[in-house]
Formats: structure tokens, C-alpha cells, sequence
């Protein structure tokens, strides 16, 4: 058991000089990562998944449970057992990312991973395969440790980057995730790395709107008044454009007033082939929810906003289908695994970070909702506008920096010291942080 500060202080002395003797070595295992390729669509992390069963062996764990509903689409759920009984703590990350996209728009290739400049570039780099690392030695680091308590959880999931029906959802359908709290190693930034802690995860609603039009012969378009369902289309796109956010019920989120992303024609197709005119389009888009936001809120502002604007133009035929929708969600701010986050953090990066909003959505939804585990919905290095574009990258030392904290993190949590979870300024701890290379453990 933990029998006061000296204590506590002796098993993170333990547990950051294992991350700190194993600092080049979680990078290089993230770069193997960032080599090892799980581009979601097609979908296949089980190489990757591999690598990190093949590494936790070798760093001395082999609690590794795999669970697919597909056998090409492995998850891994890693048990790290404390000395005594506690609260059990989840940190989590997905092993697929997106597909590279258009090659010729990277300087590098993308399973090549390059550092330079103090960045490993790389696809996955930050979106999340560094953050994946960091927890791998985390484990091991609390593995090799004795005096801690609870227990420590690695959840890797599969399929994160196509909507998680084959991971963390599945995962959550069938029982398998439990714990007191869980930390997701989403890239946290938007403008910097390390910028704020994601209590929320943005929900998302995937919308379709087809138009109709009059499909006929091309050549005597100009002899009738047929409705060009393209046309129409684009007609429809700019009015949405500009308008549809100011038809979206919802109120400004308390912790930085934000509200929701619209983002129209994220596809769009329209016509047949040369010779036809177009009977036909589809307007594919995708709008971010912030909290408050419901399914039955934003399907019937889309059906008001739908029914106004063909009041607006008589030529307009228009059907919404909702492909998809995922409410956000939201852990308190001063929930004591947020207050491990922050106390852990400035601990190692020197500042207070503040509670924030993840712009996208992460697999927070299926932790939180589904299986009612309280969860930080984004906590790791990168940033998001690098996720999901040619050349992404993160600071290099990144890595480091996420497994000290992770760790720091999930011993302050695990040692069930709640009672001041959200320290408001540096005064109790100012003498408390870690600097690089060298970690700080004074008491």
C-alpha cells in the first residue's frame, strides 16, 4: 500500500527511470510503427498488432487478450496488475489510420519514418502510433514496478478510423471494456502540441441529401424545362454553405464557447455519363455536435432547414437520409482522472494544461456511452491538422513526453489521491515538475 509521499515518490522514481534509460528506444518502436502499414480503408491492423504483442513480450507482459470480430481486424487488451486492490485505469489507442491519399503530396514516403528536424514524419505518426508507444513502455514501466496498486489497462483498437464498428464499439457491444476511467491518446492540439486535456469528444452527424432532376436525352435539353438535378445541387450546397449552422439548435459549449462544424459536399456526385442529362445528385456532409446535441435535434433542424429552402426554390427536390450519428461526449472537468491528466502533465511539460474540446470524435464515445466508463476523450502528442494530410509529424520527443505523463498520470489516479483533482494554479506543485532530459522526482 501507499504510506505517503515518500512512498508514492519511490515508485515513480522506479517507474521514470525506466522511461528515462528507455527514451531512444520508445521512439524507435513508434517509428516501427509508423513502418509497419494499417490504412483503414481496406483495413488491416493485424502487423501491426503483431508488433506491439511481439514488444510487450519482450518489455515482460504477457497478459495480451486478442479479441477480433473479424480475423483480419485485432484488438488487444493488456492487463498490468498492481500489488493490492484499486480502482483500474484504461490508457487507449487505435493501431489503424487513414489512408495516405495522393502520394505525390508527400515529401517523404509515408512508411518511411523520417525524423528530421526534431519531427518523426511518417502516416499514423501522430494520429496515433506515437502515443501507442508511449503506452507500450508505460506498461512496461509499471510492470517492473512494485508499490502501486489497481490496476493499469492497454486497449488498442482497431478499425477507430472507419467509425469503430469492428473496434472499441464492438468491443463495448460485447462486455469487454471495464474500468474505472480511461485516458485516449488522441492528438490534443489544434494550434500547438500539448495545448489542452479533451474532456469532450465532438459527436458527428453523417448526412446525405439526394436531388432529383429530370433524366433525358442531352441533345433537346434546350427544347423543354427540364430540372438539372446538378445544377440544383449546386444551388443547394451554397445555401447550406452559408446558411445551414445558423439553423443548427444547440448552445455554446461552457468551456470555450464553441459550437458545431458544418462541413458541406465532403462528396458529391451528380449525372450518368455524357449524353444524359442529370436526373440525379448527392450531397454528402459532415457536421461536428458539441454537447446538447441530439439525434432528434439535429435530424429535425435538417428537415426544417430542407423543407425552406425548396419553399425558397419551387425547381429544388431534395431528401435527407442520415447515414450516421454519434452524440458527443463529456467527462467532468474536475473528475479525478482529468485532475491526474493535469497534475501529470504539468509535471512534465511545466504548464497547466486546461480542460478542452476534441474537435472530432474519438472512441470516448464508446467507452463513455456504451460502456459507461468515465474518459478522457483526447490526451497525446501530435496535433490534429497534421492527422489525416500528407507529411504528417509530430515533435519527436513527443513520444517521451507522452509515456512520463501517461504514467505519472495513472500512478496519481491508481493511488486514489482524489481530493484535489483540479489544482487551479501551480502553488502545491510548483516545485514539483519534470524537465527533459532529466526527470524531477523531488518529493
Amino acid at each position: 500500500m501507499f504510506n505517503g509521499v515518500s512512498e508514492v515518490t519511490r515508485v515513480e522514481r522506479d517507474v521514470l527511470s525506466f522511461l528515462e534509460r528507455t527514451a531512444s528506444d520508445q521512439l524507435a518502436f513508434a517509428q516501427e510503427l509508423v513502418a509497419t502499414p494499417s490504412p483503414n480503408p481496406p483495413g488491416d491492423e493485424r502487423a501491426v498488432a503483431a508488433l506491439v504483442i511481439e514488444r510487450l513480450r519482450r518489455l515482460g507482459i504477457d497478459d495480451i487478450t486478442v479479441l477480433s470480430a473479424q480475423p483480419s481486424r485485432p484488438n488487444l487488451i493488456v492487463r498490468i496488475p498492481g500489488a493490492g486492490r484499486g480502482p483500474a485505469l484504461i490508457l487507449s489507442g487505435h493501431i489503424d489510420t487513414k489512408p495516405p491519399g495522393d502520394l505525390s503530396r508527400w515529401e517523404t514516403d509515408p512508411w518511411d519514418p523520417v525524423i528530421s528536424d526534431g519531427e518523426l514524419r511518417g502516416l499514423g505518426s501522430g494520429d496515433m502510433k506515437a502515443a501507442v508507444a508511449a503506452m507500450v513502455y508505460t506498461g512496461a514501466a509499471l510492470a517492473r514496478s512494485a508499490g502501486w496498486r489497481g490496476e493499469l489497462r492497454l486497449v488498442f483498437t482497431a478499425d477507430e478510423e472507419a467509425g469503430s464498428v469492428l473496434g472499441s464499439k464492438w468491443l463495448a457491444q460485447e462486455g469487454h471494456l471495464a474500468a474505472d476511467a480511461a485516458i485516449i491518446g488522441e492528438p490534443c492540439g489544434v494550434v500547438s502540441e500539448w495545448e489542452n486535456i479533451g474532456v469532450v469528444s465532438r459527436g458527428s452527424a453523417l448526412v446525405d441529401i439526394e436531388v432529383a432532376g429530370t433524366q433525358m436525352h442531352s441533345a433537346v435539353s434546350d427544347r423543354f424545362d427540364p430540372v438539372n438535378a446538378a445544377v440544383e445541387m449546386a444551388w443547394l450546397i451554397q445555401k447550406m454553405h452559408a446558411e445551414l449552422r445558423d439553423h443548427l439548435t444547440y448552445t455554446p459549449y461552457h468551456l470555450d464557447g464553441s459550437g458545431p462544424t458544418v462541413n458541406v459536399g465532403v462528396m458529391a456526385e451528380a449525372g450518368i455519363f455524357y449524353g444524359v442529362y442529370p436526373g440525379s445528385a448527392r450531397i454528402s456532409s459532415d457536421i461536428r455536435l458539441t454537447p446538447g446535441m441530439t439525434e432528434e435535434s439535429v435530424t429535425a433542424d435538417l428537415h426544417r432547414f430542407l423543407d425552406r429552402a425548396m419553399a425558397e426554390n419551387p425547381r429544388l427536390s431534395a431528401e435527407l437520409k442520415m447515414v450516421g450519428l454519434s452524440e458527443a461526449t463529456e467527462i467532468a472537468p474536475d473528475h479525478p482522472v482529468v485532475g491526474a491528466v493535469r497534475h501529470a502533465s504539468h509535471r512534465v511539460l511545466g504548464k497547466w494544461l486546461s480542460p478542452g474540446v476534441f474537435p472530432g470524435a474519438t472512441d470516448a464515445l464508446n467507452f463513455q456511452a456504451m460502456a459507461g466508463i468515465p474518459t478522457v476523450a483526447a490526451f497525446g502528442p501530435g496535433y490534429l491538422p497534421r492527422a489525416h494530410s500528407p507529411n504528417e509529424r509530430l515533435a519527436a520527443e513527443g513520444v517521451y513526453q507522452a509515456s512520463r505523463i501517461y504514467a505519472l498520470a495513472a500512478l496519481r489516479y491508481l493511488a486514489a489521491d482524489h481530493r484535489t483533482p483540479m489544482e487551479s494554479t501551480g502553488a502545491a506543485h510548483g516545485g514539483d515538475q519534470l524537465r527533459p532530459p532529466v526527470p524531477d522526482t523531488r518529493p
